[in-house]
C-alpha cells in the first residue's frame, strides 16, 4: 500500500529524485504483475478451451453410440436383444468418461473464479496507487500556489524598496531577490512534482482498466459457461439413472451446443491476452521511459535558467491556471 503521508511532504530536488525512482519501480512492478496475470489468464483460457472441447467431443461420441443402438431393420431387431447388455456396458463406460470430463471442466471453472478474484484485487491495488498519485499532484499544486503567492508578495515589496536609495533598502532588496529565486526554485520543483505524478497517472489508469476489463469479461464468461456446464452435468448424471437413454442424450446434446459459445469465448480471451502482452504493455513501458527522460532534462534546464523574471512569470502563470481550474470546477458543480 502506498505511503500517503509521504505524498504530502514538501518537494525538494532530492525528494523528487527519490519519488521518481519509487514511481519507476512501482510502475515496473505493476506492469510485471499485469503481464503475469495476462499470461495466467491466457493459460487458464487455453486449459478451459481444451477441457470444454473434450467434454463436447465425449458428448458427441455418446450420441453416436446411441444412434447406432437405435438403428432399425430386421437384422437389428434380431440382434438388439443379444447386444443390449453390450450396449449398456458401452453406454456406462461413455457416461463415466463424460463424468470425468465434466469434473475436469468444473475444476477449471472454479480455478477461473478464483483467478477472477485475483484480478479484482490487483485492480483495487492499482486504484490505491492511482489515488496516491492524485494526492501527490494535489499536494504539488498546493505547494505551487504557496510559492507563487509568496513570490508575488516578495515582488510587491521589492517594487517599493527599489524606489528608495538607502543602504538599508539595498540590503533588504538583496535578501528579497534571493528569496524570490529560492521560491522560484520551489515553484519549479512543485511544478515538476505535479508533472511527475501526472506522468504516471495515465499508465496506472490503463493497467487498472485492463484488469477491470479482464475481470468483467471473465465474470460474464463464467456465468454463461458455468450455467451450460452445470446443465450438461445434470443430464450426464441422469444418464446413469435411466434405462431409456435416447431422450436424455438429446437433452445432453442441446446442452453441448451451448458449450460452443463458451469455447469461442475462450479463444477471444486468448487472443486478447496475447495482444496485450505483445503490443500494449511493451509500448506503455517504452513511452513512460521516454517521457521520464524528457522530464528530467526539462527540470534541469528550468533550474539552470531560473532568474527573477522567470520566477515572476511562473508565479503569474501558476495563479492564473489555478483560477482557471477553480472556474472549471465551479462550472462542473453548477
Amino acid at each position: 500500500m502506498p505511503d500517503r503521508s509521504r505524498s504530502r511532504a514538501p518537494a525538494t530536488a532530492a525528494a523528487l529524485a527519490r519519488r521518481r525512482d519509487e514511481l519507476h519501480r512501482q510502475q515496473g512492478v505493476a506492469q510485471e504483475r499485469v503481464g503475469a496475470l495476462l499470461a495466467s489468464q491466457q493459460q487458464l483460457s487455453q486449459g478451459l478451451k481444451a477441457e470444454l472441447g473434450s467434454l463436447d467431443r465425449a458428448g458427441h461420441s455418446l450420441d453416436e453410440l446411441e444412434a447406432r443402438a437405435q438403428q432399425g431393420g430386421l437384422l437389428a431387431a434380431l440382434t438388439r436383444q443379444l447386444n443390449r447388455r453390450r450396449s449398456t456396458l458401452a453406454r456406462r463406460s461413455a457416461t463415466e468418461g463424460l463424468t470425468t470430463r465434466y469434473q475436469a471442466v468444473s475444476a477449471r471453472l472454479r480455478a477461473a473464479a478464483a483467478f477472477c478474484d485475483e484480478l479484482q484485487l490487483a485492480a483495487l491495488q492499482l486504484q490505491a496507487e492511482l489515488d496516491d498519485l492524485h494526492e501527490d499532484a494535489q499536494a504539488g499544486h498546493a505547494e505551487e500556489q504557496r510559492a507563487a503567492r509568496q513570490i508575488q508578495a516578495l515582488e510587491a515589496e521589492l517594487v517599493q524598496l527599489e524606489a528608495l536609495a538607502s543602504t538599508e533598502a539595498e540590503r533588504r532588496i538583496d535578501r528579497l531577490r534571493f528569496q524570490v529565486r529560492s521560491e522560484g526554485a520551489n515553484l519549479e520543483l512543485a511544478l515538476a512534482r505535479v508533472r511527475l505524478a501526472q506522468q504516471y497517472v495515465e499508465p496506472t489508469r490503463q493497467l487498472r482498466d485492463t484488469l477491470q476489463r479482464l475481470h468483467a469479461d471473465m465474470s460474464r464468461f463464467l456465468v454463461a459457461a458455468t450455467a451450460s456446464v452445470q446443465a450438461a452435468g445434470r443430464r450426464i448424471q441422469a444418464l446413469g439413472m435411466v434405462a431409456d437413454a435416447p431422450m436424455v442424450v438429446d437433452e445432453l446434446q442441446s446442452s453441448m451446443q451451448d458449450l460452443a459459445s463458451a469455447i469461442a469465448a475462450t479463444e477471444q480471451q486468448i487472443a486478447q491476452s496475447q495482444r496485450l502482452l505483445v503490443q500494449v504493455l511493451p509500448t506503455l513501458a517504452r513511452e513512460l521511459e521516454a517521457d521520464g527522460a524528457l522530464e528530467e532534462q526539462a527540470l534541469r534546464d528550468n533550474l539552470e535558467r531560473l532568474d527573477r523574471d522567470r520566477a515572476r512569470a511562473l508565479a503569474e502563470q501558476a495563479l492564473r491556471e489555478e483560477a482557471e481550474r477553480e472556474v472549471e470546477a465551479l462550472g462542473r458543480r453548477l
